[in-house]
């Protein structure tokens, strides 16, 4: 999976849709960025723990 800061993601397990800030390819890790109410959250995440969010896969709206 190739993602660039901006791209929305979201865990395959389910949960917010949330922004990449910094994706490393060699160590296989993603940085997020999203909001629960007004507070941001940040959090980094194995890539294969992610997926493309469903709302912006492409033709699904």
């Amino acid at each position: 999976m190739k993602l660039v800061a901006g791209d929305v993601i979201q865990l395959k397990s389910g949960g917010p849709e949330m922004t990449v800030i910094e994706f490393d390819a060699v160590a296989g890790l993603v940085s997020c960025n999203w909001f629960v109410g007004r507070e941001l959250k940040t959090a980094t995440f194995p890539v294969e723990a992610v997926g493309e969010c469903k709302l912006f896969v492409e033709g699904a709206y």
